[in-house]
C-alpha cells in the first residue's frame, strides 16, 4: 500500500469506490444522502470544498482540510456515516466502500483547474449524461452559475495559489 503524503494546507483530489464497484449510488435517495453527508461533514470539520461528483459506483472530491483533521480522518467520517445508515436502512452488515481511497495533491492553480475539468467530464465520459451540466450529483453547475432543483453544495471559491 502506498503511503499517504500528508501536507498541511494542501488540496487533495480523492476519490474512492464502493466494494466490488456496486453501483449503490446509481438510487438518488442515496446519492443524495452521501451529498448531505459531505456537506455536514464540511461543516463540522471545516475543510474547503472545490469540486464533488457523486457516480454510481464511486465518489470524487477536490477539497482542502483544516489544520484540525487530515484527509484520511474526514474520509473515514464521511464514509464511515454513510455506511452505517446504509447498512441500517437496508437491514444488513458488511463492508460499504473499498478498503481505502486515492489521494493526490493539487500542485497549482492550473492543476486544480484541470482536476475539476476531469472531475466535471466523468458523467459524459461513463455515458450518464450528453452534458456535464446534465448530471445531478456535481459541482458542475456550481461553475457555471446554473441553479438545481434537488441537493446542490455550495463550493469554495477557488483559491489564489496552491501547493
Amino acid at each position: 500500500m502506498t503511503k499517504r503524503i500528508i501536507k498541511p494546507g494542501a488540496i487533495y483530489d480523492i476519490w474512492t469506490t464502493t466494494k466490488d464497484c456496486l453501483e449503490i449510488l446509481d438510487d438518488p435517495h442515496w446519492a443524495r444522502f452521501l451529498l448531505l453527508s459531505i456537506g455536514y461533514h464540511r461543516y463540522m470539520l471545516n475543510y474547503r470544498i472545490y469540486a464533488y461528483l457523486i457516480l454510481p459506483d464511486s465518489f470524487y472530491l477536490i477539497i482542502q482540510p483544516s489544520k484540525m483533521y487530515s484527509v484520511s480522518k474526514i474520509m473515514k467520517l464521511i464514509k464511515g456515516n454513510f455506511a452505517r445508515k446504509y447498512n441500517e436502512y437496508k437491514k444488513r452488515e458488511g463492508t460499504v466502500w473499498s478498503q481505502s481511497f486515492d489521494a493526490e495533491i493539487v500542485e497549482n492553480v492550473e492543476d486544480l483547474r484541470e482536476r475539476l475539468e476531469h472531475v466535471h467530464s466523468l458523467p459524459v465520459i461513463r455515458e450518464l449524461a450528453k452534458e456535464p451540466g446534465q448530471y445531478e450529483f456535481s459541482s458542475y453547475n456550481n461553475y457555471h452559475k446554473a441553479r438545481r432543483t434537488n441537493v446542490q453544495l455550495v463550493i469554495d471559491s477557488m483559491p489564489e495559489g496552491v501547493g
